[in-house]
C-alpha cells in the first residue's frame, strides 16, 4: 500500500471518528433536552409533589406547539435550601416549585403565576389540642405575638411572620415540624387552608393530639410559583405560556377542585365570623397579575373583604 493510500486511509478513519464522536453527543444532548429533573417529594405525605407535576406536565401539553414533552424525572429527595442550590446551578434540577419571594427572584428565574391560585396565602392553624383554649382568647395581633409559630428555616414566610413581630421556631425538616409542635417547642403551625385540611389526616395516627384550629385566619399575599435556573429561559416560557393558557381558561381551578391537595377547600366557606389578620408581604413582589381572579383567589371568595383587621 502506497503513502497516498495509508493517508487516505488515516483520514477516513478519522473523518467516522468524527462523525461518531459528534453523533454520541448529539444523542446525549437531546436526551438531556427531552427530561426536566425535580426532587423527590419531601415525604409519602407530600401530595403537593403529585399536585405540581401533573400541573408541570398540564402546563408543557397545553404550550407544546409541536414540540415533544419532555419527560418528568423525580432525582432525589432533598430540602428547600439545597433545592434553591441546585436550581441555580442548573445540573441536577430543572424546574421547582417554591414560595416565593424578592431575593429568590434575584436568583431564580421565577415563572409568576400562582401555582394554587395564591390559596397558601390563607392560613388555618394546626396546634396541640392543649392549646385550645389559649388560642381562644386570641382576638388581637398583639395577642398572637405571644406564641410561636412552627415554620421552615428557608421557607419565606419565616421572614414575613418576623417581620410582623411575630415569634417563629423554625426547622430545616418538613416532618420535623409536626414533631416540635407535637412536643410544644412551638404553638402554631400556620398552614394554607387546603394544607390545614389533610395534613393531619394523613398524619392522624402519628399525631393524634394535633389538631386544625378553624376560628383564625392569618392572610398575607403569597403564591408558589415554578422556578428555574436564570440560563433556563426557553423552558420557562414554555411553562409560563402553559400556565396563562390553563389560569385563563380555568383549568388550574379545575385541577384544584379535583385534586386531594386542594379538593377540600371547595365550595369556599364563608369566614365572616372567624378572628381575621391581615399581614403585608414586603418580600413579594406582585407581577402583571396581582388581584386577577382568573389568577388569584380574592379575601372576598371567602366573604372576608368586609372585616376589619
Amino acid at each position: 500500500m502506497s503513502r497516498s493510500d495509508i493517508f487516505r486511509a488515516l483520514i477516513t478513519l478519522l473523518t467516522l471518528a468524527i462523525c461518531l464522536t459528534f453523533s454520541v453527543v448529539s444523542r446525549q444532548s437531546v436526551a438531556v433536552e427531552q427530561t426536566i429533573k425535580i426532587p423527590q417529594q419531601r415525604s409519602t405525605f407530600d401530595i403537593s409533589h403529585d399536585y405540581h407535576k401533573q400541573l408541570l406536565k398540564m402546563a408543557l401539553d397545553k404550550a407544546a406547539e409541536g414540540r415533544k414533552i419532555p419527560e418528568i424525572l423525580d432525582t432525589i429527595k432533598m430540602s428547600q435550601g439545597r433545592a434553591i442550590v441546585e436550581l441555580k446551578k442548573g445540573e441536577n434540577l430543572d424546574v421547582y416549585w417554591l414560595g416565593s419571594s424578592k431575593s429568590l427572584e434575584k436568583d431564580l428565574l421565577a415563572i409568576k403565576i400562582p401555582t394554587t391560585r395564591g390559596l397558601i396565602g390563607y392560613r388555618k392553624f394546626t396546634i396541640h389540642q392543649d392549646s385550645v383554649a389559649s388560642f381562644d382568647q386570641i382576638k388581637t395581633i398583639d395577642e398572637l405575638k405571644k406564641f410561636s409559630a412552627c415554620q421552615g428555616a428557608h421557607w419565606p414566610d419565616t421572614k414575613i411572620l418576623r417581620a410582623a413581630d411575630l415569634l417563629v421556631t423554625t426547622s430545616t425538616h418538613y416532618e420535623d415540624i409536626f414533631n416540635m409542635l407535637n412536643h410544644k417547642r412551638c404553638d402554631y403551625f400556620p398552614r394554607s387552608f387546603h394544607d390545614s385540611l389533610t395534613e393531619l389526616a394523613l398524619r392522624a395516627q402519628m399525631y393524634p393530639d394535633l389538631i386544625n384550629y378553624q376560628d383564625i385566619i392569618l392572610h398575607y399575599p403569597f403564591a408558589v410559583y415554578f422556578f428555574t435556573s436564570k440560563a433556563n429561559v426557553e423552558l420557562a416560557r414554555w411553562i409560563e405560556k402553559g400556565l396563562i393558557l390553563l389560569a385563563e381558561n380555568g383549568e388550574i381551578e379545575k385541577l384544584m377542585q379535583t385534586h386531594p391537595l386542594t379538593a377540600s377547600v371547595y365550595p369556599f366557606k364563608d369566614e365572616h365570623r372567624s378572628v381575621y389578620f391581615e399581614l403585608p408581604n414586603d418580600f413579594l413582589e406582585l407581577g402583571e397579575t396581582a388581584n386577577n381572579p382568573d389568577y388569584w383567589i380574592l379575601p372576598k371568595d371567602f366573604n372576608l373583604n368586609t372585616l376589619e383587621n
